[in-house]
């Protein structure tokens, strides 16, 4: 099966592990050496008006277990929202001065 990079921006993007739907690809990744695309991107959680916003999830080619004609299905486990958020997040958890 052949799929443009659009088709593939067009499918949701579901977790195996827990069942979650993670979002739409919203970027690439690709190795300009060998031109084989190895990363997906969705956009990460977002706060109240942008605030808190975590940062994006960059999901293996290996991880990606099928590309359906809806769905991408990728297993990457558990999202734990503490490493998928930004820096500033993570200063606040621990806190202003450490």
């Amino acid at each position: 099966m052949n799929e443009s990079l659009t088709d593939i921006t067009e499918k949701q993007v579901v977790n195996l592990c827990d069942g979650k739907i993670l979002g739409y690809v919203i970027d690439f990744k690709i190795d300009i050496c060998t031109g084989r695309l190895t990363a997906i991107i969705i956009p990460g959680e977002g706060g109240i008006f942008g605030f808190k916003k975590c940062t994006d999830i960059i999901i293996p080619w290996e991880k990606i277990c099928k590309i359906g004609t809806d769905t991408i299905i990728v297993d990457i486990g558990v999202i734990d929202k503490d490493e998928c958020c930004d820096n500033e997040k993570r200063k606040k958890k621990k806190g202003f001065f450490s």
